[in-house]
């Protein structure tokens, strides 16, 4: 899923998908009432004739290019659901201006098609904005997309979304690779001293793996116990290097594999009576949790929005969750990113006034210093992230799996965050929002 720079650094989804967003301000005005305020159509009776591509009288059109079709059948194709529930809530109230908010193209990668699918939507497609982009290895369209200007929005799992003034991802920028203390932290609160450390042997698997183990050579909590980075993409015996951290006497283990990897990882560890958790920076999946929960007790999740299950819940949480359920689908990672992704856009429509353009709404949104989806991330300034990866601070969640179930992990009741500056040590006291 980012310690949203130690957050989404960590990479892990791409990984983990391998392995395998954006935010924003919301459709509503800053009344706490549940759905979309009044005045997301608030200049709908002087509606303004608008010339930009996709845009009609009544009509804002988006699309997207996602990973749809992948050897994991991950849902990376959901981030659409969560796309269009938010629009729900915005056209129940009116829409934006008179037009009503359309996803028109759901456009798929299939993994190795993602400069022709964006190219395709840049000139086919019709639309204002690129919204739902989630593409697990490679975003090789990434280039055109910022060529066209078309305001983008998507789940920025790589370093393709760093230094585009027009991409806005679920979060900035990524460093993939730099060290960071938010892992090393979360050993020492643990009590953990010896870690495993596990990746495949392909150029973004070893890049995550390697900023780990230097994020623990950095900050020193725990000794890398054992570190492999040359596993073939796909496998799901382990049992060699399981039987390794076993004599190593390894009690934490942290991978940039997909889920199934991490299954069966978790599956070895407890064949082969090693006491040891994983740390699963992309791991926020319910329904996968309660089928096998039992292989990760007491393993630690990172969450790069507010927990589902956090006892305080924002206006964009209860929005959330409310749209979801009268679409009848289940909450999960991608749709949450796709609910952050048009969150941005409505945003920035509402900040570009009645007569927006492509590059209004981008100009716009590059001057907001706090986006946070109404509660649902703890922010973004979009004035330094794009080029950024080291935020002033950084923030992330984290839940621990009890009985197959998530909870809140590290932060006092009623906070959701562990926020940590830019140059925290292991010494420097976290806050919590």
């Amino acid at each position: 899923m980012e310690l949203v720079g130690m957050r989404t650094r960590r990479f892990a989804r791409v990984l983990a998908l391998l392995g395998a967003l954006a935010m924003v301000g919301a459709a509503c005005s800053n009344a706490e009432s549940d759905g979309a305020s009044k005045d997301s159509n608030a200049d709908s009776e002087a509606t303004k004739t608008v010339d930009q591509p996709g845009v009609t009288d009544d009509t804002i059109r988006v699309g997207g290019v996602a990973s749809i079709s992948n050897p994991l059948n991950a849902p990376y194709g959901d981030i659409f659901t969560g796309v269009k529930a938010y629009f729900d809530m915005v056209n129940s109230e009116g829409g934006i201006y008179g037009r009503k908010l359309e996803v028109v193209s759901e456009r798929d990668d299939q993994i190795a098609n993602n400069l022709r699918e964006v190219q395709g939507l840049l000139s086919q497609d019709d639309v204002f904005a690129a919204v739902g982009m989630a593409t697990i290895f490679d975003f090789s369209g990434a280039e055109e997309l910022e060529k066209a200007g078309i305001p983008t929005f998507g789940w920025n799992i790589n370093e393709d979304w760093t230094g585009k003034a027009n991409l806005f991802g679920n979060a900035g920028a990524l460093c993939i690779g730099c060290p960071t203390v938010d892992l090393p932290w979360i050993a020492q609160e643990l009590g953990k001293k010896k870690v495993g450390i596990l990746a495949y042997g392909v150029s973004n698997s070893q890049k995550c793996a390697e900023g780990m183990r230097d994020s623990f050579e950095k900050f020193p909590s725990a000794e890398v116990g054992f570190y492999s980075d040359s596993l073939s993409f796909g496998t799901t015996d382990f049992s060699v290097e399981v039987g390794k951290m076993k004599d190593a006497g390894v009690d934490f283990v942290t991978t940039c594999m997909d889920t199934n990897a991490v299954l069966a990882l978790g599956k070895e560890l407890r064949k082969q009576d090693v006491d040891a958790i994983q740390y699963l920076p992309n791991g926020y999946d319910q329904e996968f949790m309660e089928a096998n929960g039992e292989f990760f007790e007491d393993s630690i999740v990172r969450v790069p929005f507010r927990p589902y299950e956090s006892q305080t819940k924002t206006k964009g949480l209860r929005d959330y969750l409310k749209w979801m359920k009268k679409a009848g689908k289940t909450p999960n990672e991608s749709t949450t990113y796709g609910w952050i992704n048009a969150s941005m856009l409505l945003e920035g429509l509402k900040a570009a006034g009645p007569d927006f353009t492509q590059q209004k709404v981008v100009d716009a949104l590059n001057q907001k210093t706090d986006v946070d989806a109404d509660g649902l991330l703890s922010g973004i300034d979009w004035t330094t992230q794009h080029d950024d990866a080291t935020p002033p601070l950084a923030c992330a969640a984290y839940v621990k799996v009890t009985d197959g179930k998530f909870v809140s992990a590290f932060v006092p009741k009623g906070k959701a965050y562990v926020c940590m500056k830019e140059k925290a040590t292991l010494d420097d006291e976290p806050t919590y929002e």
